[in-house]
């Protein structure tokens, strides 16, 4: 009888915590994209960008790296030699 009352227990237990993490994570869920759209709004609304006049030119140039490293050396082509056979 108390394996029985043990089982019981334990499957109420499970299906009342389904149910409520249903309500618990749609409430976390909500606040989490409402904080995520609230920091997308406030960084397209932020001035990260510098307004230039009319004619201005901007140009951008690749940072140079100097690596001393070996590239690989040359390649080299080559042709397979049969030795006497």
């Amino acid at each position: 009888m108390g394996l029985l009352k043990f089982i019981l227990y334990a499957i109420i237990i499970y299906y009342c915590i389904l149910f409520f993490s249903r309500f618990f994570l749609t409430l976390v869920l909500k606040r989490w994209a409402n904080k995520f759209q609230k920091n997308m709004k406030n960084q397209a609304n932020s001035n990260n960008y510098h307004e230039r006049q009319e004619g201005e030119t901007v140009v951008q140039y690749k940072k140079k790296t100097n690596s001393t490293s070996d590239p690989g050396g040359e390649y080299v082509d080559f042709e397979d030699v049969n030795e006497g056979k």
